[in-house]
């Protein structure tokens, strides 16, 4: 909350379509069994992944419009970044359903808000990060049609912005995680390091800018240089 905004990772709220999917399970079994109609599971499932992929695009486009329409106590919107990596959980559901999150959020995104004209325009936020990465990089890639919309989305819209992971993972051993908006970060990786090997930390460390009043400390310590070295680590 100090510096540069805050970053989220679309990862984070993945867990939540499968409980949707669940919930919506259970709904389209009741309402067959109250209407008196026969459907298999698999008809029973197929519905209810209709009203997932709608609360998914409906829950994208709630992010996009409430980022831009709050402010911030300077006049301007929230400096939000959302973190799209599918890699960040486990192959399987879980990624499938976090593919799905990312596609309908470069959809939004390719789509536009509209403004107090009725015209779409391109949102300043949330920024948008897209990593590249093993599956999403090569046409043959189980991945690369989003790949291919983000590239639609950048032409168009000017986002997301791209990170590699091989090339992170270099850098911050081994690791990839939630950047600022501009790619940037501010982790202190050599002292970061947990004993275990892992950081002490996630995300993109919101350490920030510090003001030191020279004046005040040497009035504080009213002449005497070792008192005044003294207040100056202290703070």
């Amino acid at each position: 909350n100090q510096y540069g905004g805050q970053s989220i990772t679309l990862s984070h709220l993945v867990p939540f379509v499968d409980v949707s999917r669940q919930k919506f399970r259970a709904a389209v079994r009741e309402e067959m069994k109250a209407s008196g109609m026969e459907a298999s599971e698999e008809q029973i499932n197929k519905m209810a992944e209709l009203r997932v992929k709608e609360e998914v695009k409906r829950g994208c486009q709630v992010i996009q419009y409430q980022v831009i329409t709050l402010m911030t106590t300077n006049g301007q919107a929230p400096f939000i970044t959302v973190f799209m990596y599918l890699d960040e959980v486990e192959d399987g559901q879980m990624r499938e359903d976090l593919a799905m999150v990312i596609e309908e959020m470069l959809n939004q995104r390719i789509k536009g808000v509209k403004n107090e004209k009725g015209v779409y325009i391109t949102p300043a936020f949330p920024k948008l990060i897209y990593v590249l990465d093993e599956d999403n990089i090569y046409p043959e890639s189980k991945y690369y049609y989003l790949t291919f919309l983000a590239a639609k989305c950048t032409t168009k819209r000017l986002v997301p912005d791209y990170i590699s992971a091989k090339i992170m993972k270099e850098y911050k051993h081994g690791d990839v995680y939630p950047s600022m908006g501009c790619r940037s970060f501010l982790t202190a990786d050599e002292k970061g390091l947990a004993e275990d090997g892992g950081h002490k930390y996630y995300g993109r460390f919101n350490q920030g800018v510090v003001t030191i009043n020279l004046v005040d400390a040497a009035c504080s310590s009213k002449g005497d240089e070792k008192l005044f070295w003294e207040i100056m680590e202290e703070r």
